[in-house]
């Protein structure tokens, strides 16, 4: 015999649960058969819920347990509110060997039990990282600490195809970055890099885009010794990368990687793609190269393989140094993050190649140096250099311009120009050359390049009037400031040419090599 259930506590529990109001008409004892069960499988705040169809309990009151294709959807949120009314205190629930193949018919457990410690969904039939969903993410659980899926088919066959568990550990803790334990084997650390602290979810909030920045330096010792050793490298790589060898530590790795994707200049302009036949031997671009041979054949280790095998095979270059524009350099030392204090440079350029077949091209690279001081008696001191390189790795691009990183004027300054950032910009004057007896090159240091004038196509920028715009250009012929620094300079200064003027001259020596018309690189 059917009968509705007048309890108004049970009634409840049926139909306020976390999904829509559900049409409850149960037999008499429903509930109750549910409480006997959460109760039978309770113990010091642990709700073992494993291989639920087998239970006699619920097999006696007919209740189809989640899991099963065909009960109801809503017997996991009722089971989840039964538990949490009453055992508040539960810290680890097991869902093992209950046919599941995805998390859903369970979801309710982020509403009922927020601050659940440990999960197990072992011996289920989760297929999809898309399974997972329905649990996953730093709000639904954000304090739980443990989860295991062994022995599902998700884990099993991410494992076959990647021969190793590495992925999957990577994506499971993807999906839930609270936990400290996965398959009852410890997490691997969050890296920061350093940053400790500086890194938290506050950094969600972060306004974007941000304004674009010039070159950055940490120091003004960093700037001296980057810019000394980038110009004497270029050069050296345009016209004799043979002596580059003892710039080179012995155990130094160089890979160069291509991206032959159009760029949107190129595209733009209705150019096809460029010819990148002289790269195809050396690539390592790890996308494409699958077998772990070419892998390991195209990185390479030590200052003779790189300069026979990775350098000299690549296609003759030239770098415009004369036009800082084109190049755009971040250096810092890093400090305790490696064994030694070393330089970190990241450079985005562009250089013209030697002809292939008749056509000259234009490239656009990015660079990563690690450089050391060398050591006193290394080969890279007995021939002059400063520095060694450590790790060198060039990635070479379809031509895309150097529009990119133009510093983004600040028109709302305290009086100075760029008084925020100059600090990280001081000019490198005076610093000493770096000398090779065999080229007898020497770095030029930034400063200001005197009688060059505004460019007479310079775009207004916006937000400023055609008077403003003028006086821009003014300045620039006055200072040989570039026009970014000129519009920020008068900004600062309410748009008094004199006063421009002077404030140039009273801060020039604090003004960063970037703002000046075409600084020497």
């Amino acid at each position: 015999m059917k009968l509705i259930i007048k309890t108004t506590e049970d009634s409840k529990i049926m139909e306020d649960g976390p999904q829509k109001p559900v049409r409850v008409v149960q037999t008499t004892g429903t509930i109750d058969a549910i409480r006997e069960f959460i109760r039978s499988r309770h113990q010091n705040g642990f709700l073992n819920l494993e291989n639920m169809a087998q239970d006699d309990i619920l097999r006696s009151a007919k209740i189809i347990p989640p899991g099963s294709s065909t009960g109801r959807n809503d017997v996991g949120t009722v089971m989840m509110k039964v538990a949490a009314q009453l055992f508040p205190d539960i810290t680890t629930i097991s869902f093992a060997s209950n046919g599941l193949r995805s998390l859903a018919p369970i979801s309710s457990v982020a509403q009922f039990f927020p601050n659940i410690l440990n999960l197990s969904f072992k011996g289920n039939e989760i297929r999809s990282y898309r399974d997972l969903e329905n649990l996953s993410g730093t709000k639904k659980l954000p304090n739980l600490r443990e989860i295991i899926f062994l022995d599902n088919p998700l884990r099993d066959r991410d494992i076959a195809k990647h021969k190793d568990d590495i992925s999957y550990r990577s994506e499971i803790t993807r999906l839930f970055p609270s936990i400290q334990y996965l398959d009852q084997q410890p997490v691997g650390p969050k890296i920061s890099f350093g940053l400790g602290d500086i890194v938290n979810e506050k950094s969600e909030t972060t306004s974007l885009p941000v304004p674009i920045r010039g070159n950055f330096f940490d120091s003004p010792d960093t700037q001296a010794m980057v810019l000394e050793f980038l110009t004497t490298y270029f050069k050296l790589f345009d016209t004799n990368r043979t002596l580059l060898e003892h710039m080179y530590d012995s155990s130094a790795t160089f890979s160069v990687s291509t991206n032959v994707t159009i760029s949107p200049a190129q595209r733009s302009k209705g150019r096809g793609g460029d010819n990148w036949s002289e790269y195809s031997e050396s690539a390592r671009n790890l996308s494409r190269l699958k077998d772990l041979s070419d892998r390991t054949k195209r990185l390479h280790v030590g200052n003779q393989d790189i300069v026979k095998e990775g350098l000299l095979p690549l296609p003759e270059t030239k770098h415009d140094l004369t036009d800082a524009s084109k190049f755009s350099v971040d250096a810092w030392q890093t400090g305790s993050l490696l064994p030694a204090v070393c330089i970190y440079i990241m450079v985005h350029g562009e250089y013209e190649q030697a002809p292939v077949r008749g056509r000259g091209y234009t490239k656009s690279f990015d660079r990563s140096f690690i450089i050391a001081p060398a050591p006193p008696n290394s080969s890279a001191a007995q021939h002059g250099w400063k520095c060694l390189i450590i790790s060198d790795q060039l990635t070479v691009r379809q031509h895309n311009g150097h529009e990119a990183w133009q510093p983004e004027p600040e028109l709302h300054v305290p009086g100075t120009v760029s008084s925020a950032v100059s600090s990280a910009f001081n000019a490198a004057g005076g610093a000493p050359p770096m000398a090779d007896a065999a080229i007898g090159t020497t770095a030029i240091a930034p400063s200001p390049a005197a009688g060059v004038g505004p460019d007479p196509n310079q775009t207004p920028m916006q937000g400023i009037s055609p008077e403003q715009h003028a006086k821009a250009q003014e300045l620039q012929q006055l200072t040989s400031l570039n026009y970014p620094y000129s519009v920020q300079c008068l900004a600062a200064v309410g748009w008094d040419i004199q006063a421009g003027v002077s404030l140039v001259n009273q801060e020039r020596a604090n003004i960063p090599a970037d703002a000046w018309q075409a600084p020497r690189f």
